[in-house]
């Protein structure tokens, strides 16, 4: 293909979902030459800035990271079109400030205001360190890899969580924080399969799990009034758990309707009546937690390997075995495709 003209100029649109770096959305001329940093210089032109901001930008939704020659050159676009160019501020990687060393696979990790963090790994234990690296309390108890763990409350002296387990159970805990001691304050039994994920509620008194049974069970987070053990002090050996000692909790609801594994649930933060969950059967499904009815169904072309749901926005994020997080809009049709060439793996969670 015959390379264009370096001075030729060609017809562009910059859009942009941030609100506070919009600039107007008439068509304008700019060099074909130009790559990411002379686009952000046309922006911050457009803004007024005294203080440049560096940005990134789209086409057709991939990252723009070679001149808009090369790029329309590539697509076999004519330079008579007018390009849409979409932005967004470029924000720096995160520096990491300190490792937490495990014996295995880390498969789940939540945080706690910035303060602790609660690990789940492969080699069955869950573990809770605070910012500087320093392992606080790790806990025995499941009979196989760790696959999802969630917080229920933090106080200065005390925490309880949930872990959930490929053994097919859930396990809740409460330990101190001012000494050795942690018990099981019961273990939820119901699913027949590999238990992948848990979320709690934003009332913290329920909690949802997804299986590889392809069903959702529905849980309480209340303790069995009739449930009595003794908390158990951890020895240098990591005394392990006496499971007759431990209430066996079941389901207050089930729910059906992927079809194979269930990867992923999350609840909705603005609506508490609401839940999604992602599946093998390439779908995101919405659920009525009253009536336990899966009321919507979004479907693509590949498995859903983990959900989140943002607050803010309202939207819901998917990764995929595609390389691919796609963004779903609850109250609307069809999917909002988000690429980028920056992702060459498996995307198995998202935040």
């Amino acid at each position: 293909m015959e390379t264009l003209q370096e001075n030729v100029q060609i017809q562009v649109r910059f859009i942009t979902q941030q609100r506070k770096y919009a600039v107007t959305d008439s068509v304008i001329l700019v060099p074909i030459s130009l790559r990411r940093y002379g686009l952000s210089e046309i922006i911050n032109h457009l803004l007024g800035f005294e203080k440049p901001i560096p940005f990134d930008f789209l086409i057709d939704n991939q990252f723009l990271r070679t001149s808009l020659s090369e790029y329309i050159q590539n697509a076999n676009l004519s330079t008579e079109n007018i390009l849409t160019i979409k932005y967004v501020e470029s924000l720096l990687p995160p520096t990491p400030l300190s490792t937490f060393q495990h014996y295995d696979w880390i498969s789940s990790v939540k945080s706690h205001d910035q303060s602790l963090f609660l690990t789940g790994s492969y080699d069955n234990h869950v573990r809770i360190f605070n910012t500087s690296g320093e392992c606080l309390k790790t806990f025995a108890g499941h009979q196989a890899p760790i696959k999802s763990v969630s917080w229920i409350s933090v106080s200065d002296e005390n925490v309880t969580f949930l872990s959930a387990s490929q053994d097919q159970t859930i396990r809740a805990w409460e330990a101190s924080l001012i000494d050795d001691k942690y018990l099981t304050l019961y273990e939820c039994k119901g699913h027949k399969g590999n238990v992948e994920s848990i979320s709690l509620h934003p009332s913290h008194t329920k909690f949802a799990s997804a299986s590889w049974d392809s069903s959702i069970l529905f849980w309480t987070t209340a303790i069995p009034e009739e449930s009595e053990q003794e908390i158990l002090e951890i020895s240098s050996k990591r005394r392990k758990l006496n499971d007759r000692e431990t209430k066996v909790k079941t389901p207050i609801a089930k729910m059906h309707g992927h079809v194979g594994p269930v990867s992923s649930v999350a609840f909705d933060i603005n609506d508490h009546g609401k839940m999604y969950s992602g599946g093998w059967d390439h779908s995101v499904r919405i659920w009525d937690i009253e009536s336990t009815t899966n009321f919507n169904t979004k479907n693509c072309d590949k498995s859903v390997l983990n959900i989140a749901y943002s607050e803010k926005s309202g939207l819901i994020a998917s990764g995929h075995s595609d390389q691919v997080i796609r963004l779903w809009d609850p109250r609307a049709k069809g999917t909002l495709i988000f690429y980028s060439e920056l992702l060459d793996l498996l995307i198995i969670s998202i935040i």
